[in-house]
């Protein structure tokens, strides 16, 4: 196997994998309203997760290798977005004035 077969087969999936590792980290530990800015970057997560998770399970002509890192990148970051989006909904639902009258039952 060439240098760039051993790269593109071995460190690639090492490299995504380890960067989905991080952005989990990143969304438990990153204050939560600074995760995943500037606004609109939300739906790369979407597309990464698409394209990994779709892949991972219907990647026909795909080695067990790659759909198996594939499958763990999509599982990974669909970790990372669940975590991020539960810390923020805690983080707004503190962070909201107590001060204002509640609204009226319909």
């Amino acid at each position: 196997m060439s240098l760039w077969g051993t790269v593109g087969g071995v460190g690639l999936p090492v490299i995504v994998v380890g960067g989905a590792v991080a952005a989990v980290l990143v969304a438990a530990s990153e204050p939560p309203d600074r995760f995943s800015r500037p606004h609109g970057w939300q739906w790369a997560w979407v597309g990464l997760w698409l394209m990994t998770a779709g892949d991972a399970a219907f990647g026909d002509g795909r080695s067990s290798f790659e759909r198996a890192w594939k499958g763990a990148t999509a599982l990974l970051v669909a970790v990372a977005v669940t975590v991020a989006v539960w810390r923020r909904h805690r983080w707004r639902k503190r962070v909201r004035p107590t001060s204002d009258p509640p609204l009226p039952a319909p």
